[in-house]
């Protein structure tokens, strides 16, 4: 330090010097007085030095005491010259004092060093008080340091500004530091020395905020790490963060001692509350009167302890509020956070603050208490934060009594959900055996737990408890809403298991809701469950199309409390719409499902959407989309414990179909053909799973395996009675199987049955597949036109890949009959959907299509990245970084429309369809320049 080299060489010139270093506690002055002596000897200088301490306030112990002993020992005699005893006399004792300095000055300059000025003695202040006035020519160099821990005098001497305060004292020094806490630089040194290598920057900022640079903290915190048994790689911020030894709070109270506990109760007080402690607050977790919380807060203030801000008084460094806080038993800090609450409650604070202090809390047992967790876990599931609202809820079942117990401990059932179907069935299962009796808690939360079942795949035991309950509510007289809602779940778990016939449609005309309940189903979830048992039956019986769909929107206009609340029954209407040919209304609600959910933190909600999104977009042709949801369903759903659940199983077969038909043929492979897959899937899902297997095998060329896994799906399905073919039009794909194995007589049975029970539904969709199959193997003179018929009605239904997959086949069949011209517009027409839906394999064989009818295919760059011109991938790349049309047009001095027909024909060739998608293509390799073969001064022109 500067300061003290100046003052050393100040008084090696014969010239005195003095210099007070002032700070808190741990700032460094003690280090810098044992420094300062060091450096003195070293060159030659006589050294005295002294250490006040709070207890040695007589003359006996004193720091004049201790001067004069050491004096007397420099000098080499017994007794100093000319009485320095001095008697009574002060005066006499300080000239004493004074010319034993001078004595001990005649061979070499002079260091005198007291350190903790703050507690030095009366006596021993007044003789400091006459040797500063006294300095000048003599070769000595006073160095003293002076800390707040008391801001009065110590021993009761005059008053603050008396001439034997330390304040007054203070004043008569020629040169006052003011030490701060260590630079980032100095921090980073200490923490490298400690672990051995370069200190990240982070670690280095994190220690620094924790103790404000102070040494004795950050000594304490290195302790503090190496206690903890802290290797140097696994040192984080983080870490540092939550640290607090708990020898900084005793040093800071053996420092701060006054011979009263209450410092140390008010600093407990502090730590629990901060930043927002006030004297009332503070006073009543303390047990002291407000004034003398005031007082002692404006103390520690002042000694740098506590600081104070427009929030209230907290710490000064976040080190030393961990440490008080660390310090405490845990039941005494569960205390006072109570009697926090109590205290902020009574003064209406913020809900926010008052729950923060009721988490951590002894129960109060007190009814405010427990609605301000609940508030404050719907407040946090609202936001997404699940395990914010799982501890509010779980601390909240200490405060409810026997009559909220239930709902809570479904709501955690509900939120165990979002992480997954078989936490929430422990969960729910642990739920229902605390629920005491037949009531309406116990019959919902049973709901809930069949619901999750369900999801885990397990519909049998979802049926089960469904069924036994309905059987207790009958039996115990249970409400009639609540009667016939289970009886409408019932109905829906024995659809999915084949073994309940459909409902019998009971619908008033008027209302859309079945008549026996006109009366009864007031309850949204009741409706919900009746109108889709109506949607799902109808659907899977093959005959009511437009009652299904009717009872679907009924269903899914029902209000909701949370996405968890019947999110299977909601997903699986969406998809009645979807195979009911309202498949854009279908992919609207799968989509606003996706968003509550992701809102809402459910995991599993949100995989369950993302795999009836991937059904959804396959159906009209989005394969991009297909990919996008499939992956997402299964990259960002629950992890399956051994075996697929529901939403995982579901979303691998609609991406393996996606894959091959964009062109990955290896990885869809990976995906269905999978050595123990059929037994790894749940039931529900398998004949899905063995229809999409199937397709692929037959298009592989394995035919008589893929025939196999056909007719092992239908027979699953009729087990089942799901004899609708808009759900998995097995028999068409087994039917061109056969065809292709030589037995056409199968082929053509299949068929006309697909086709009678297709058009019995009327599923657009379902009746073009149908058409489709006898189209290709119907008589020579009819196919043309039952193909054109079934591209209409693909064409109706938005099915855009199977309409490209007609017009082919329509193509050919024109051009088996020469008609040429009119086969090169069918299978033009053919290529444009195909590209449009990224269907690369069937783009490749329309190409070799149009070469064998005599037609210029488009070019393969007309397609994918490499097809871009300079000036459209100059447009796509602004386009991804989120500029405007406009904002383009001015970068590259062109018209907002040039910029509209380039991205148009971006989207097109890059087989997407908005901006969201175009940013992840612009973040693909193969969009640079030489991915695309093109020169750099080629990409680099602008569109004009």
């Amino acid at each position: 330090m500067t300061a003290l080299d100046g003052g050393l060489s100040a008084a090696e010139a014969g010239m005195g010097a003095s210099l007070l270093l002032e700070g808190g506690i741990g700032t460094g002055k003690s280090h810098l007085v044992r420094a300062a002596l060091r450096t003195a000897r070293s060159r030659g200088f006589g050294t005295v030095s002294a250490r006040a301490r709070p207890g040695e306030r007589s003359r006996a112990h004193g720091v004049l005491h201790q001067m004069r002993d050491q004096l007397t020992c420099l000098l080499g005699t017994d007794r100093a010259p000319g009485n320095a005893d001095g008697g009574a006399d002060g005066d006499a004792e300080a000239a004493g004092m004074h010319r034993l300095i001078t004595a001990a000055t005649a061979g070499a300059p002079l260091l005198v060093a007291i350190d903790d000025l703050q507690w030095t003695d009366a006596p021993s202040l007044r003789w400091l008080g006459y040797l500063t006035a006294r300095l000048e020519g003599l070769p000595v160099f006073l160095l003293a340091t002076l800390g707040v821990d008391r801001p009065g005098p110590a021993g009761g001497g005059g008053g603050p500004q008396s001439a034997e305060s330390p304040a007054g004292v203070a004043s008569f020094f020629h040169r006052r530091a003011v030490l701060q806490g260590l630079n980032g630089d100095s921090v980073a040194y200490l923490l490298s020395a400690f672990t051995g290598e370069h200190a990240d920057p982070g670690l280095v900022r994190a220690c620094r905020t924790a103790t404000g640079g102070n040494p004795l903290l950050l000594q304490a915190l290195l302790r503090e790490l190496r206690r903890t048994g802290l290797a140097p790689g696994v040192v984080s911020a983080h870490r540092v963060a939550g640290l607090g030894p708990v020898e900084v709070a005793e040093t800071l109270l053996t420092r701060l001692d006054d011979g009263s506990s209450r410092v140390g109760a008010v600093l407990d007080a502090v730590s629990i509350v901060a930043p927002g402690a006030s004297a009332p607050l503070v006073a009543r977790l303390a047990g002291i009167g407000a004034g003398e919380a005031a007082d002692l807060l404006h103390r520690l203030v002042h000694w740098g302890i506590l600081t104070e801000s427009q929030e209230g008084i907290g710490f000064a460094q976040p080190l030393v509020m961990a440490s008080f806080r660390a310090r405490m038993p845990p039941s005494e800090r569960a205390r006072l956070h109570a009697e926090a609450a109590r205290a902020l409650y009574a003064g209406s604070a913020p809900r926010e603050r008052i729950t923060a202090h009721l988490l951590p809390s002894a129960p109060l047992g007190e009814r405010w208490a427990l609605r301000l967790l609940v508030d404050a876990a719907d407040a946090a599931l609202a936001g997404g934060a699940l395990a914010q609202a799982r501890v509010c809820l779980e601390r909240g079942l200490a405060e409810c009594g026997p009559e909220e117990e239930p709902g809570l401990l479904r709501r955690l059932g509900h939120i165990e959900l979002a992480d997954g179907p078989e936490p929430a069935v422990a969960r729910l299962r642990r739920t229902v055996g605390l629920i005491q009796g037949g009531t309406e808690h116990r019959a919902m939360a049973l709901l809930d737990l069949a619901q999750a079942a369900a999801m885990t795949g397990d519909v049998p035991e979802a049926l089960r408890i469904v069924e036994e309950e309905s059987g207790e509510l009958e039996r115990s007289g249970a409400p009639k809403e609540l009667r016939a809602g289970f009886r409408a779940v019932r109905g829906l778990l024995q659809l999915l298991e084949g073994k309940g016939a459909r409902p019998k449609p009971v619908c008033a005309p008027a209302s859309g809701f079945p008549a026996q309940l006109s009366e009864v189903a007031r309850c949204p979830w009741v409706r919900r469950a009746e109108a889709a048992a109506q949607a799902m039956g109808a659907q899977w019986s093959g005959t009511q199309r437009a009652e299904a769909v009717q009872q679907a929107r009924l269903a899914l206009g029902e209000p909701v409390t949370t996405v968890n609340d019947h999110a299977l029954m909601r997903l699986g209407l969406v998809l009645v719409l979807a195979r009911s040919g309202a498949a854009e209304e279908a992919l609207e609600h799968g989509a606003a499902l996706l968003t509550a959910a992701t809102e809402e933190g459910s995991r599993t909600v949100a995989a369950l959407a993302r795999a009836v999104l991937a059904e959804c977009a396959f159906r009209t042709g989005r394969l991009t989309e297909c990919l996008e949801a499939a992956h997402g369903a299964l990259e960002r759903g629950p992890e399956p414990a051994g075996r697929e659940w529901l939403g995982s199983a579901a979303a691998r077969g609609w991406l393996g179909s996606a894959l091959y038909e964009s062109g990955d043929l290896d990885q869809a492979q990976r995906i269905l053909l999978e050595a123990g897959l059929e037994n790894a899937v749940p039931a529900v899902t398998l004949p899905g799973l063995l229809f999409h297997r199937g397709r692929l095998q037959v298009a592989l060329g394995r035919v008589g395996p893929g025939l196999a896994d056909l007719e092992e799906c239908g027979r699953l399905l009729l087990h089942r009675g799901w004899t609708n073919p808009a759900l998995w039009p097995w028999r068409s794909e087994a039917a061109l199987a056969h065809a292709r194995l030589g037995d056409e007589d199968a082929a053509r049975r299949l068929v006309r049955e697909e086709l009678a029970l297709a058009r019995d539904f009327g599923a657009p969709h379902a009746v073009g597949v149908a058409l489709r199959a006898a189209g290709l193997l119907g008589p020579g003179e009819e196919r043309a036109a039952v193909l054109a018929e079934s591209a209409r009605l693909l064409r109706e239904a938005g099915a855009a890949l199977d309409e490209a997959r007609v017009l082919r086949d329509l193509g050919r069949e024109l051009m088996r009959t020469r008609r040429t011209r009119q086969a090169r517009e069918h299978l033009r027409a053919a290529a444009a959907l195909a590209e449009k839906c990224a269907a690369h394999v069937l783009v490749q064989e329309l190409r070799q299509d149009m070469i064998e009818a005599g037609a210029r295919p488009r070019r393969d760059t007309e397609i994918g990245p490499a097809s871009l011109t300079p000036a459209e991938r100059r447009t796509a790349l602004l386009a991804a970084e989120g500029l405007t049309n406009r904002e383009i047009a001015g970068r590259l001095y062109v018209t907002r429309r040039t910029v509209e027909m380039h991205l148009s024909r971006v989207y097109r060739k890059l087989s997407i369809s908005d901006r969201r998608a175009l940013s992840l293509a612009a973040d693909d390799e193969r969009l640079s320049p030489a991915a695309c073969h093109l020169p750099e001064h080629e990409a680099a022109e602008s569109c004009a």
